[in-house]
């Protein structure tokens, strides 16, 4: 008698673990499917986020380059405006504007207003250009 309830009580205990099993083994083969597509969507959004950064760089780049040559075109206006030429007019002693006792000369001020306008049309375009994600 006591051994059949040793066995009984063994068969019991299988039985109940081979439940447990059961119901586990298959959770755990999904977990494991589950991890293998989070790790491979990782890795795609890792190509693709740096597919994204080269493109940033390459339109940061090409919008720097362009404003640089925007200003050096904006600079070389000025400069030729300021050199006088022996076509124009000679320039008038009151070429200057004063503003709150300070005196600023015109052309400077334009200068400065192309520039900062130049600026902000650079940085609209840099903002435009680059790729939304």
């Amino acid at each position: 008698m006591f051994a059949s309830l040793n066995l009984k009580l063994i068969a019991e205990i299988f039985a109940a673990c081979l439940l447990i099993f059961a119901g586990w083994y298959p959770e755990h083969l999904k977990l494991v499917a589950y991890k293998t597509e989070v790790i491979a969507a990782g890795k795609a959004q890792e190509l693709h986020n740096k597919q994204l950064l080269q493109e940033q760089k390459q339109v940061t780049e090409q919008v720097k380059n362009d404003y640089q040559k925007k200003l050096n075109s904006i600079n070389s206006m000025y400069a030729r405006m300021r050199q006088p030429s022996s076509s124009q007019v000679s320039a008038s002693p009151y070429t200057s504007i004063t503003i709150n006792g300070k005196t600023y000369d015109p052309i400077s001020v334009a200068h400065d207003c192309a520039l900062e306008t130049q600026k902000l049309l650079s940085l609209q375009e840099w903002e435009n250009s680059i790729p939304k994600e």
